[in-house]
């Protein structure tokens, strides 16, 4: 009870989004913390790229560039047309755009991949690591993927079939999300998405109380 007498009602997001902050805040290692979390809250609310650092070493060498939601762009554009890639075609591509070994071999490990892979389950695991929580991988899949040249930034849309297969791979993959969670956005998105053509659009998630990702 609070000293007004009131309940305190805690948000049921509230411990995900401070336990993913306390992980990033302790990979990044900020060296002013509360200008840091104004950076990176604010990237959270509008569905921005988190200044988080993904790897311990920065310095810019052959095989450790960092990966960016452009370079995930060409990536996705060079490989996803056959649906099904080998492992050896993207780490081919990946080490030709200068990026780094380490991450390759996690998000390989990650998603159990063998010699021959799917192309859409390495490319959500890719915006996984780009966004950080699954609301922001997913709008990052979505700006990626954007199915209709009319949807504008800051909105972007994909069919809803594009949609449930992502959001349900990340957060099998994620584990921390119950099946019923994951089931009540699924039913609500494709409502939403019936009203207009069978699309999803990050509007309809970013910001929304009625639904959540993770």
């Amino acid at each position: 009870m609070s000293h007004t007498g009131k309940p305190v009602v805690i948000p049921p997001e509230l411990p995900g989004i401070l336990k993913q902050f306390t992980k990033d805040a302790i990979r990044t290692q900020p060296e002013d913390l509360l200008e840091w979390a104004t950076l990176y809250f604010s990237a959270l609310v509008q569905g921005k790229t988190l200044p988080v650092n993904r790897t311990p070493d920065k310095v810019v060498t052959p095989n450790t560039m960092d990966l960016t939601p452009e370079v995930l762009t060409t990536m996705h554009e060079k490989l996803h047309k056959n649906g099904t890639v080998s492992k050896k075609e993207v780490s081919k591509l990946w080490r030709s755009l200068g990026l780094a070994d380490d991450l390759l071999r996690h998000i390989m490990t990650v998603g159990c991949f063998g010699d021959q892979l799917d192309w859409i389950k390495f490319f959500a695991l890719g915006c996984s690591y780009l966004g950080g929580t699954i609301k922001n991988a997913m709008t990052h899949a979505l700006y990626i993927l954007n199915s209709d040249s009319s949807c504008k930034p800051p909105d972007a849309c994909v069919t809803f079939e594009t949609f449930r297969f992502l959001y349900s791979y990340l957060a099998a993959v994620d584990r921390e999300v119950s099946q019923a969670q994951i089931d009540r956005t699924i039913t609500y998105l494709e409502a939403q998405a019936k009203a207009r053509d069978g699309m999803v659009k990050v509007s309809d998630f970013v910001n929304s109380r009625k639904v959540r990702l993770g």
